[in-house]
């Protein structure tokens, strides 16, 4: 099933009354508002948003100096996690799929502080999630560059692939 497109800057004219408002004094107190002069469309408010949140490189943003919304890390320097992804302390994560889960210890928060996490932790992928498909079976690397294609509303209702 695919997206559905909603109304977004095309409102029904209205008049004043409890519960609504006035298109005639909205226009009148935004005359510059781009809803208004028709340079604002569905589409262009769409590509927009892709630009903004799908492509490029995002520097100093989310504690890291640079990182890549396409996925790639050709430009950032931090690719997709890969099934032979070294583990282990010290910030690392505990395997492919999962985060260390253990305390840096008292009055730390450092990252580098952690130890190891449990033996065996998250080392085996859940093969019985909920869905359709691989699912946790698959290497991230290979479904992060495949999430990495899709645009919004380019996704099927309860699917994680573009159409």
């Amino acid at each position: 099933m695919p997206s559905v497109k909603q109304t977004t800057v095309d409102p029904a004219a209205t008049t004043t009354g409890m519960g609504s408002s006035s298109t005639e004094l909205m226009v009148e107190l935004y005359p510059a508002s781009p809803i208004h002069d028709g340079s604002m469309t569905r589409d262009s408010v769409q590509a927009g948003g892709d630009a903004m949140l799908l492509e490029g490189v995002v520097t100093n943003g989310m504690g890291l100096p640079s990182f890549s919304l396409d996925f790639t890390g050709q430009d950032s320097g931090v690719a997709p996690p890969d099934r032979d992804v070294t583990t282990g302390a010290g910030g690392l994560p505990a395997s492919p799929w999962v985060p260390n889960p253990v305390s840096p210890g008292p009055g730390s928060q450092n990252p580098s502080d952690l130890p190891a996490p449990p033996a065996g932790f998250g080392e085996t992928p859940n093969g019985d999630t909920y869905g359709v498909g691989d699912g946790a079976l698959t290497n991230p690397k290979d479904t992060s560059l495949v999430i990495s294609e899709g645009k919004i509303g380019s996704y099927g209702m309860g699917t994680s692939t573009p159409e």
